[in-house]
C-alpha cells in the first residue's frame, strides 16, 4: 500500500477545516467501527474536556495579577496579553509537532496552534474574562512529516470587551479582541465559534495523528474514535480513520469513511485526494479520475486555494507566479484585505508599479485603517522592491 505514504492527515496544528457543517442524513452505520482489529480499550485515552483544559496551581498562581479586585476588564486582558506575550510573562512561542493541554503548554512556554489557543482561552476564562475560540479559513498550506502530508488549518481566541480600550499599546474597538498565536496572512478576526467539546475532539484528533505518523495503530485508532464520539460532525477525523484502516487493508471501509467525510461539507481536499489515491491504488481509473476533477473543481473555485499559492509563490521568490494565483483569488472573492494586501507587493517586486498603486487603493478603500497599509504604503514609497 505505498500510496498511503502520500496520504493526508488532517491536522489542527493550527486546527483543519473547522466549519461547522450538518452531518448527512444517513449517519455511519455501527459496522464502521473495526475495534477487534485495534485491540480497542477506551482507556488508551486519558484526557478528558476538564484535563484539557485545566490550569494548575503553578500557572494559577502565575496568572493572579496583584490587586485583582476591581480590575476592569481592559486592565484584565492587558495583563493576560503582558502574561502570554509580555517580557515579564512566559513569551509563548509556536512549536508544531505535538498537541499539549494547557498546564503543560504553560510549563514547555511553546505548543502548536491548537495548544496554544486552548491555553490563552482557559487563561482569559481564569481571569474573568469571557473569550470563546474558534476556527479561522486560511489558505491551504501543507507540512509533510514521516511520509504523510498535514493540511494545516488555523484557530484563535476571541476575547470580547464592552468598550474601546487600549491593549498592549494598541487601541481595539469596542467588540472583542483576538489572540493569535500564529498569524497568517488570511487569518482574519472573525471565525466559527468552537464549543469545549468540538475543541476536544479536534485534540483527540491531533493525537490521533502524532500516533499515526508513529505507527502506533491501536493509540491512534483509539484517540479517532474518541474524536468522533465527542464531534461527529469533525469531518478530518473520517479522512484520517480511514487512512488507518487502509494501513491494515481495511480497504472497504476506508472508502465508506472517505466518502462520509466528503458528503459532511466543507473544503474537503483531504478525503477527495485520499479517494483519488485509493481508486488509482485499487486500478479503478475511470473512478480516480472522476474525483480527480472533483478536486480541480473545489480548488478552481475556492479563493484560499489560489491565495495560498500565491503566497508560496511570494516567499519563493516568484512574484510573476503570485500574480497570477493571487489575480484568480481576488477575481473569486470582494473586500479580501489580505489578497489585494498580497497582490499589491507581488506587482511592486515584479516592477509593476501602477498596478502595484491600485492594489493600494483599493486597500485603503476597504479600510484605510489598518496599519497594514500604511507598512505597505511606506514599502512602495522606497527606491526599489523588497
Amino acid at each position: 500500500m505505498q500510496f498511503i505514504k502520500r496520504g493526508l492527515i488532517g491536522l489542527f496544528l493550527l486546527g483543519l477545516f473547522g466549519c461547522a457543517t450538518q452531518p448527512p442524513v444517513e449517519a455511519l452505520s455501527a459496522e464502521i467501527w473495526q475495534d477487534s482489529s485495534f485491540s480497542y480499550q477506551p482507556s488508551r485515552v486519558v484526557e478528558t474536556r476538564e484535563s484539557l483544559f485545566k490550569l494548575d496551581s503553578a500557572v494559577l498562581q502565575a496568572l493572579e495579577p496583584s490587586g485583582r479586585i476591581g480590575y476592569t476588564s481592559e486592565q484584565r486582558l492587558n495583563h493576560l496579553i503582558a502574561s502570554l506575550y509580555g517580557p515579564e510573562g512566559i513569551r509563548l512561542a509556536y512549536s508544531a509537532g505535538q498537541t499539549t493541554v494547557a498546564s503543560q503548554t504553560w510549563h514547555n512556554k511553546r505548543g502548536d496552534c491548537l495548544s496554544l489557543t486552548v491555553l490563552a482561552y482557559a487563561a482569559a476564562r481564569s481571569l474573568g474574562l469571557s473569550a470563546h475560540m474558534q476556527d479561522v479559513r486560511v489558505p491551504v498550506a501543507f507540512d509533510r512529516r514521516g511520509g504523510v502530508d498535514f493540511i494545516n488549518g488555523h484557530v484563535n481566541v476571541f476575547v470580547r470587551n464592552d468598550t474601546e480600550a487600549l491593549i498592549n499599546g494598541q487601541a481595539v474597538h469596542a467588540g472583542g479582541f483576538v489572540i493569535d498565536f500564529e498569524p497568517q496572512t488570511g487569518a482574519r478576526p472573525s471565525g466559527t465559534w468552537l464549543s469545549e467539546d468540538a475543541v476536544l475532539a479536534r485534540y483527540y484528533n491531533n493525537r490521533g495523528s502524532e500516533y499515526f505518523v508513529q505507527k502506533s495503530d491501536e493509540m491512534a485508532y483509539a484517540y479517532y474514535k474518541a474524536a468522533v464520539a465527542t464531534d461527529p460532525t469533525y469531518a478530518p477525523t473520517y479522512t484520517n480513520l480511514a487512512l488507518l484502516y487502509v494501513r491494515r487493508g481495511l480497504l472497504a471501509q476506508a472508502e465508506r469513511l472517505m466518502r462520509y467525510a466528503v458528503d459532511l461539507g466543507g473544503p474537503s481536499y483531504a478525503p477527495l485526494r485520499s479517494l483519488q489515491q485509493l481508486m488509482t491504488a485499487q486500478g479503478r481509473p475511470a473512478e480516480a479520475q472522476r474525483y480527480a476533477e472533483q478536486l480541480a473543481r473545489r480548488q478552481d473555485e475556492d479563493p484560499y486555494y489560489w491565495f495560498g499559492l500565491g503566497l508560496r509563490a511570494l516567499q519563493d521568490g516568484k512574484p510573476a507566479q503570485a500574480i497570477a494565483s493571487l489575480e484568480r483569488a481576488a477575481g473569486l472573492t470582494t473586500g479580501f484585505e489580505e489578497i489585494h494586501y498580497n497582490l499589491a507587493l507581488a506587482y511592486w517586486r515584479n516592477g509593476q508599479r501602477e498596478a502595484a498603486a491600485k492594489q493600494l487603493a483599493v486597500l485603503r478603500a476597504i479600510n484605510g485603517q489598518d496599519p497594514g497599509v500604511a507598512v505597505l504604503s511606506k514599502k512602495m514609497e522606497g527606491h526599489a522592491p523588497s
